[in-house]
């Protein structure tokens, strides 16, 4: 078996997990009924038919039936075991989707119940967790690069997590002050085989089940109001500090626990030309539905052509005080809350390592504000946001004993997010078709595919109302 080891202790700045309330396993009797309709379905088309159509509808009926299953997790036991309390007893599990179609195209998520023996009482108990696995469509596969991204996020928690609390710890930093916006991670694989160096469909990573703790995710198609955004962006200063802190107080670790996994790639390389082509004439289209004046169009899809130029030859940002480990997908669906009893956020959780990289941390603001902010005034109001991120920021770097906070200047961070903000284009406005999609119109699971983001069935008013917000603050902040 091919694991990937996380040592628990440092994975959980909070303590210990107590183990939730289980959710209702799979209704067998519900399963039954299933069987008997299907059945019943069969037996009578094939009073009419010959032989051979019978045969060909339960062909039919049995792809169908197993689309519509989660994938099975082989030899959970093995895998989870070594990361629970010494003595800890895997019984069994039980396994359903755990989100909607759309809400996860680069892997397949699952919900776990795990019944366990705890070695301690005894007694048996549950575990809820979370299963990511490769997604099941062969082109999923291609367009997001499984066996470079599904170890970069393996290494976040193995690796990059743990450097980033040692260092914090170090400098005495109080608990309550820990970075704490990864969920905590049990155990990942990438297969079953020892001498597989791929990622097969027996890889798999466990998390704990933010659900049953009280986090939720937001609505993509709402968005997050001013005060929640401010919330966010404060969280996500401190993930930018802390890399940026050791690059410079511990470049050896920077370097082997941080800076080896942030690879850059191209994430349209699995895409054909005939896709990339198509993607284009949407954004064309798109331009003319948004209301785009043919002249900033031409200038909008010059400004795309370039982003897509770097981002196929990996043309990194310039090395400077703003390079950090980025995210590099921060948007609604990515992040989870909890609320507190007055419905005040009280804790936040990043999700989706696939894609992080070394490059300027103004990427991760940009398309955080511009793909997942509510705000009707934004055109207006987004320098007060670069406001609190920045002094959020430069209070963090203060705390980590940051060597040169005099290079931080809230005006050398306008001119790095006037420099960066036109590389940044092509990543939002792709995005924002993902994040807009009519939940009502995707179709199940089994069917996604990389045409879908060039469905116009998906998209509607909110969708060209947003393009032209972006295409407008690009316009006016002399981005374009």
């Amino acid at each position: 078996m091919t694991n990937v080891s996380v040592p628990q202790k440092l994975l959980v700045p909070n303590g210990k997990s107590q183990a939730p309330a289980a959710p209702s396993a799979p209704d067998a009797r519900a399963k039954q009924v299933l069987k008997e309709a299907v059945d019943a379905v069969v037996n009578s088309f094939a009073k009419h038919t010959q032989g051979y159509g019978r045969v060909f509808l339960e062909a039919v009926v049995g792809y169908i039936f197993e689309m519509t299953q989660p994938p099975v997790i082989n030899n959970l036991k093995e895998l989870l075991e070594p990361a629970l309390e010494p003595g800890t007893q895997v019984l069994g599990h039980q396994t359903t989707f755990l989100t909607a179609p759309g809400d996860n195209y680069g892997s397949t998520m699952l919900a776990l119940t795990v019944d366990v023996i705890s070695a301690a009482t005894n007694k048996p108990e549950q575990l809820q967790l979370v299963g990511k696995m490769r997604p099941t469509s062969e082109e999923f596969l291609e367009i997001f690069q499984i066996d470079v991204t599904f170890v970069k996020e393996a290494a976040v928690y193995s690796q990059i997590v743990p450097a980033m609390l040692s260092l914090q710890k170090e400098l005495a930093f109080p608990e309550e002050e820990l970075i704490d916006v990864f969920c905590r991670c049990y155990s990942t694989r990438i297969s079953l085989d020892p001498n597989n160096s791929k990622v097969d469909a027996d890889g798999v990573m466990l998390f704990e089940n933010l659900k049953p703790a009280g986090y939720v995710t937001e609505d993509r198609r709402v968005g997050f109001s001013r005060d929640l955004a401010e919330f966010i962006l404060k969280k996500l200063s401190l993930f930018h500090a802390i890399p940026i802190a050791l690059r410079y107080l511990k470049p050896d670790v920077f370097n082997t626990s941080i800076l080896k996994f942030l690879v850059k790639i191209d994430i349209d390389a699995g895409l054909n030309e005939q896709t990339k082509e198509r993607m284009m004439e949407v954004v064309r289209a798109d331009f003319v539905k948004a209301g785009i004046q043919d002249d900033l169009s031409k200038r909008l899809l010059a400004l795309i052509d370039d982003c897509r130029y770097q981002q196929a030859n990996l043309i990194s940002d310039d090395i400077n005080q703003y390079c950090s480990m980025l995210h590099n997908d921060l948007w609604v669906n990515n992040m989870m809350i909890k609320y507190d009893e007055n419905g005040k956020p009280a804790g936040l959780k990043f999700v989706d390592f696939q894609l992080i990289q070394m490059d300027s941390l103004v990427r991760d603001v940009l398309f955080f504000i511009l793909t997942s902010v509510s705000d009707s005034k934004l055109e207006n109001t987004i320098d007060n946001y670069f406001k609190v991120y920045f002094n959020s920021l430069l209070n963090d770097l203060t705390k980590l004993r940051c060597p040169n906070l005099d290079q931080f200047t809230f005006e050398s961070f306008l001119d790095e997010i006037n420099h960066v903000a036109p590389r940044e284009f092509y990543h939002i406005v792709a995005m924002l078709r993902v994040v807009l999609a009519k939940k009502e119109s995707i179709p199940e699971q089994s069917e996604l595919d990389a045409q879908l983001f060039c469905n116009d069935d998906l998209v509607e008013d909110d969708y060209f109302g947003r393009l032209s917000l972006v295409v407008q603050i690009y316009e006016k902040k002399g981005w374009v």
